[in-house]
């Protein structure tokens, strides 16, 4: 009977350490909270990180301080699903895009947003994807986006 208790104590441990194996990063806990208070999103892209910069220039800068339109890109991304364990993405390459969340307590939450395959978002914990809702969040703010494909 211990045997069997100490054995089933490890297989709920494990489960909920597997489970919780990429944790949510203290910052973007803060842009998924219904109380984010937003001050600044910096929107720079788009990245080609696979091919050298044939103009030399340094990817754009754009800037808001719109706090509702800030509010909608964050709910936008947070609101992204997770990708299904079976996805299968096209070998494309495109467009990325940093957006750097300033918030009124000064924590700056970073997440990068590919503009092509699967449209992987990353930096608000586990992987999201399909970031379409995110594009049309940034161009209604009159930020840069990539193309809806």
């Amino acid at each position: 009977m211990r045997r069997l208790s100490a054995v089933v104590l490890l297989v709920a441990l494990g489960t909920v350490a597997c489970g919780r194996n990429q944790q949510v990063p203290r910052t973007a806990e803060a842009l998924c909270s219904p109380s984010y208070e937003p001050r600044e999103l910096v929107v720079r892209g788009p990245l080609y990180p696979a091919l050298p910069s044939l103009t030399g220039r340094a990817p754009a800068e754009d800037r808001t301080t719109d706090v509702a339109a800030i509010r909608n890109v964050a709910a936008a991304a947070c609101g992204l699903p997770e990708p299904p364990s079976n996805v299968a993405c096209t070998a494309d390459l495109g467009p990325g895009f940093e957006l750097r969340f300033l918030d009124a307590r000064g924590r700056t939450t970073t997440v990068t947003a590919a503009g092509y395959g699967c449209q992987f978002v990353e930096g608000l914990g586990p992987r999201r994807f399909d970031a379409r809702p995110l594009w049309a969040a940034l161009t209604a703010a009159g930020l840069p986006a990539p193309h809806p494909r």
